[in-house]
């Protein structure tokens, strides 16, 4: 009798215990940012309230490849805890460049990336775990005048200028600012997706891609730019009329003429 009003004491004392002793609280959830930046950093939901994926980014520092606006060529990966993602050029984010928005806001689960310049959904990624950014230093490519070097991984194709001038050509006036005060063009030539696709290239949404004239000037584009921003994206061969020697990439709607790479002789996708 002794004992089991021992054992039911001792439990009592242990259920008290217990009770009182304070609750572990679940550990905040934080979002990293890493890849080829001089600062790697880890926020909370709380730092990134209402802060844009641009801003977040140049506090990282990427590191660039030498030459002129080599930051027009990073890339930025978004990632979220349940597999979501979405791949931008940091360039199209710039106010100075693309000026095409993306920030963070709260949700129950933690941050959101929102982009609400976007014609349609496609880009917003939920519950933001990782910022991954990337600056590819590819080179320039030895082809003949009109041709392009389309360079996926170890596969490469060249896009000859007669096969550029049977593929199907849009045209666009697009007007930006350049060093030179303000400019306007009438631009023509085949989207960027039909040029992908016939170097064998399945031109995805959220495929990235890095276009470098004869100079070594690079600049980076996404193709959810235009399926999603509603932002064409050309290589134009025909310009104000006049044919190009070497095509030019047009990322219609920027604000500045950074991303307008002429001469363009390769094409680094992925």
């Amino acid at each position: 009798m002794v004992l089991h009003r021992l054992v039911a004491a001792f439990g009592f004392v242990v259920v008290v215990l217990l009770s009182a002793a304070p609750a572990t609280a679940a550990p905040a959830r934080a979002v990293d940012v890493g890849g080829q930046v001089a600062v790697p950093a880890r926020y909370t939901a709380a730092d990134l309230v209402g802060a844009s994926l641009h801003d977040v980014v140049v506090r990282a520092a990427p590191i660039v490849p030498p030459g002129k606006n080599a930051i027009l060529r990073a890339l930025v990966r978004v990632e979220g805890r349940h597999g979501g993602s979405a791949t931008f050029a940091l360039a199209e984010l710039d106010p100075a460049f693309g000026n095409h928005l993306a920030t963070f806001v709260p949700s129950r689960s933690g941050m959101r990336l929102a982009v609400p310049g976007d014609r349609v959904p496609g880009r917003g990624v939920a519950d933001v775990t990782a910022i991954h950014v990337s600056v590819p230093a590819v080179g320039p490519d030895q082809v003949s005048p009109g041709s392009i070097r389309v360079v996926s991984g170890h596969r490469s194709v060249l896009v000859s200028a007669s096969r550029l001038a049977w593929l199907p050509a849009r045209t666009v006036r697009v007007t930006f600012q350049s060093g030179a005060g303000p400019q306007t063009h009438t631009e023509t030539g085949p989207p960027l997706a039909a040029v992908l696709l016939a170097a064998g290239v399945l031109p995805r949404a959220d495929l990235p891609v890095v276009a470098v004239g004869e100079d070594g000037y690079g600049a980076a584009v996404t193709l959810a730019e235009d399926y999603v921003g509603g932002r064409p994206l050309l290589m134009s061969t025909v310009e104000d009329g006049a044919a190009l020697t070497r095509p030019r990439l047009i990322p219609a709607g920027d604000v500045k003429g950074g991303r307008y790479v002429s001469g363009v002789v390769t094409l680094a996708v992925g």
